[in-house]
């Protein structure tokens, strides 16, 4: 079987349909830009349902200043930096990318707009040349395994493909739904943004005003349906440091740029039987410590008590109610 037949097999994931079979990908590109989408289709089918545990977290980073702007992840603002890896272990920081213009582009293997999206941002990157703008596909909430499959099926060589498998930098930058695309300027300024899959024409507008250094207005008006991010869970883990101590654990209680959960901890202080909280928001994953007074709060009562302040939270990415593990 050669690179051109693409095996469909059977996936484990609950309410799925058993698929078998051999694809002919010949027939089916030839047949134009339309069957890319029912490619994209097929291709979700097939995706892996390996763990992200062996695959290297991102890293949020402090952001190297940009003259007459702040760092943050909205159009105007200097791009919040991280680091991440490739497929081959390599690590690669955004800010080091500064010098042309960057489009990242969020996506997973599940997201079908994605899929349908990337071939043709490979496009336009090879019409502008890959020498005067770089893209980073970054793939959110995955295992390298599982996504490299699509990587090496696209085969797109000028990308540069990176890895976040705890979402640390797809929550950082706001990401609600995937695809979700940033389009950064030499200087490592935004200058647009787009959730939902890109036509070319968008593609190359945003493009044209990054390499500019011009900040793009509104798009015209487009009924999108992004897909919600899979890999988000509303879990708060407890682990009992000691009689009078736990340790608290939550993607619900990060904050970066697009959510802080201070609020809802500084609440948590106020409660009776609360002595002292030791906070570490920024980590992934974000956590409290929290030493407190048994006689007059159980462990039980402040899982509780926290579970329903960051619910109360109104975190924008995160919204499902919370489940308590470890009690």
């Amino acid at each position: 079987m050669g690179w051109i037949d693409w095996p469909v097999r059977q996936i484990s994931r609950p309410n799925r349909p058993r698929i078998f079979g051999v694809i002919n990908l010949r027939r089916l590109l030839i047949s134009a830009p339309v069957l890319v989408a029912v490619l994209a289709g097929v291709y979700v089918l097939m995706r892996a349902t390996d763990a992200t545990a062996t695959t290297p977290k991102a890293e949020l980073l402090e952001t190297p200043p940009v003259a007459g702007t702040d760092t943050g992840v909205a159009k105007g603002k200097a791009a919040r930096d991280f680091t991440a890896t490739t497929p081959d272990g390599a690590s690669v920081r955004l800010s080091d990318l500064r010098g042309k213009p960057v489009v990242i582009n969020f996506w997973a293997t599940w997201c079908t707009s994605c899929l349908a999206e990337m071939p043709e941002l490979k496009d336009v990157q090879q019409e502008f040349g890959a020498e005067n703008v770089h893209v980073v596909a970054v793939n959110s909430g995955e295992s390298k395994g599982t996504a490299k499959e699509f990587l090496d099926f696209l085969d797109a060589p000028d990308f540069t493909a990176v890895f976040d498998p705890s979402l640390a930098v797809t929550d950082a930058y706001g990401v609600i739904g995937l695809s979700h695309s940033v389009f950064i300027d030499a200087s490592g300024v935004i200058r647009a943004t787009y959730t939902g899959q890109l036509s070319k024409e968008l593609m190359r507008e945003y493009i044209v005003a990054a390499s500019a250094g011009t900040t793009t207005g509104e798009p015209p008006f487009k009924f999108r349906l992004p897909g919600s991010v899979e890999a988000r869970t509303s879990v708060l883990l407890v682990e009992e440091v000691d009689g009078e101590a736990a340790t608290f654990m939550s993607k619900r209680l990060r904050c970066d740029d697009s959510f802080c959960a201070a609020a809802a901890v500084d609440a948590l202080a106020k409660q009776a039987g609360v002595l002292r909280i030791e906070r570490d928001l920024g980590a992934d994953p974000p956590s409290i410590t929290v030493r407190f007074a048994p006689e007059v709060v159980t462990l039980e009562e402040l899982a509780r008590a926290l579970a329903a302040l960051i619910e109360g939270a109104e975190d924008p990415l995160y919204q499902q109610a919370v489940e308590i593990e470890g009690l």
